[in-house]
């Protein structure tokens, strides 16, 4: 396997954050008060005007219910990751 110059590393890297930045994921969305309802994008339930959503620009919304056990989830993994492991009994 070759090696990368530094030329070719810093294009791959924009290459791979461009797709990340465009991507479903949940870094890319944020929380926010819906101001209309809507239809979650995940479960195609129904979001009303009031709740804590994830929205996204390109995907849309999150209904609270999704969005709760996505911020669950993203929780329990940032944790993991910082060398905090849940015991198992």
């Amino acid at each position: 396997m070759e090696d990368f110059t530094n030329a070719e590393d810093a294009a791959v890297a924009a290459r791979i954050n461009r797709q990340l930045s465009r991507a479903n994921r949940f870094d890319n969305y944020r929380e926010l008060t819906a101001k209309y309802p809507g239809t979650c994008n995940q479960c195609k339930g129904k979001v009303k005007k009031g709740d804590r959503v994830g929205w996204n620009k390109r995907y849309g919304v999150v209904c609270p219910t999704c969005w709760n056990k996505w911020v669950a989830e993203n929780a329990e993994a940032d944790a993991i990751e910082a060398g905090y492991m849940p015991q198992c009994l």
